[in-house]
């Protein structure tokens, strides 16, 4: 009878020990440059590893659909999901994905020192959450950040360069043509550059986006946090209940709106309709002055389109001295078949020389040291990120209630620039449809 017993537990021990265990890691993320940049150098880790690493970019729609309704439904197709901040709520609340503290047990700490060279700023805002454990407010970190992304202003270099507009601009505002550094020498640039008379060629101060689809409220952001005072009373995207103050309707938010809407005059193209694409697309012809544009997206875009230099830009942080912080994070799926090996992979991908790699190939690197680097620092842009990251702030809204404020911001704001309503009417109506929408979205979460 004992030997049949061993018999049958050896025969159990081969079979377990037969059963497939996944050799692949999958990641999905949004189609930009740190995706790209990813499946460019993984080759390394698969031929020292053994394991293949499959990369599976989608345009952002797609991505939002597979990393939220397939996620929830318990999908394990994807070991990493390369998703932003407005995903933590819902991942860490309904525990679709791995803490990091859960998937460190058992690895030396030396593994993890890299994580003082990290922007902390982007990192508490994009992989960072609360404890839901506790109920002191304290916080957890969830994902490491795959990208430290901000908003920056690209400019026409032959525009600013032309002796002739220097000269012109210096006699009509007593001051020369640079880039701007303040709001008021925002409008200014802007204004001069618009010429739509018969007389001259046409052009423009800037392409702003007003598409519905998040891309209005993106950029109009950048004008409400450093002009105005922002939305809520907090200090993080994914901070906040149904007892944080909305405060959307102030006097400097006013300022702000009304300023963003006194740039229609100098805008280009049909500003409903213009969405990332298509403000590419346009400021690429040659003939706006100014753009507010995502950073992990001007390498393929703006920069190094179609693998070729383009050297007829120049960058900066965008006017003021607040910069918006973006980016998300590598999370790992609970449902995961190897969420070990792709919790090592990440850690590979954070390693210093990698990241050098990467943001040769035009990642926004999350760590400081990137910057330094003298190859990372030929890249044009990367004095203008450096800045913008190390004064970033809060201004995206992450928490449950991200989608349904940035839909009401959109709305009101497009119709101000119809006309349909005045500046103060649209303030005051985001100020009662967010704090009606926020009282109904806590209240179901309870």
């Amino acid at each position: 009878m004992k030997n049949i017993f061993i018999v049958f537990l050896s025969l159990l021990l081969f079979l377990y020990s037969c059963e497939p265990t996944s050799n692949e890691i999958k990641i999905i993320g949004e189609n930009t440059s740190t995706i790209a940049a990813i499946t460019k150098i993984k080759g390394k880790y698969e031929n020292a590893k053994g394991i293949k690493v499959t990369t599976f970019p989608y345009e952002y729609s797609t991505l939002l659909t597979k990393s939220t309704v397939d996620i929830a439904k318990g999908d394990n197709s994807y070991d990493i999901i390369m998703q932003y901040n407005f995903a933590l709520s819902s991942y860490v609340r309904n525990n679709y994905v791995f803490k990091i503290d859960e998937m460190k047990k058992g690895l030396p700490d030396s593994l993890f020192a890299f994580e003082s060279d990290l922007f902390q700023n982007t990192w508490q805002e994009v992989g960072s959450y609360y404890d839901l454990s506790k109920n002191d407010g304290s916080m957890i970190k969830v994902g490491y950040p795959f990208a430290s992304n901000s908003m920056i202003l690209v400019y026409n270099k032959k525009m600013f360069e032309n002796p002739l507009n220097k000269a012109e601009f210096l006699k009509k505002y007593g001051q020369p043509l640079c880039v701007p550094v303040s709001w008021e020498q925002y409008y200014n640039v802007a204004e001069f550059f618009t010429k739509k008379n018969d007389k001259e060629e046409p052009s423009f101060g800037l392409c702003m986006e007003g598409a519905s689809n998040s891309e209005l409220y993106y950029e109009f952001v950048n004008y409400l946090f450093s002009i105005g005072n922002g939305v809520l009373e907090k200090k993080t995207g994914w901070e906040g209940d149904e007892k944080t103050k909305v405060i959307i309707n102030s006097d400097k938010n006013l300022k702000a709106l009304d300023f963003y809407l006194s740039l229609k005059k100098f805008n280009k193209g049909d500003y409903f309709n213009v969405d990332q694409p298509l403000q590419t697309k346009l400021f690429k012809e040659g003939d706006v002055a100014m753009a507010i544009m995502w950073s992990d997206l001007i390498y393929p875009q703006i920069y190094k389109s179609n693998n070729v230099e383009d050297n007829r830009f120049g960058y900066a942080p965008i006017p003021g001295n607040k910069s918006f912080i973006g980016g998300g994070s590598y999370y790992i799926n609970r449902k995961s078949k190897n969420p070990k090996e792709a919790f090592k992979f990440v850690l590979w991908l954070l390693n210093k020389e990698n990241q050098i790699e990467m943001a040769k190939q035009g990642l926004c690197s999350p760590r400081k040291s990137v910057y330094e680097n003298k190859e990372v620092q030929k890249i044009p842009y990367i004095n203008a990120l450096k800045t913008s990251l190390e004064r970033g702030v809060y201004m995206m809204e992450a928490g449950p209630d991200a989608d349904k404020i940035s839909q009401i911001i959109t709305k009101y704001v497009q119709f101000a620039w119809k006309n349909e309503i005045n500046s103060k009417e649209a303030l005051k109506n985001m100020q009662n449809d967010i704090i009606q929408s926020r009282a109904e979205i806590y209240k179901n979460i309870k």
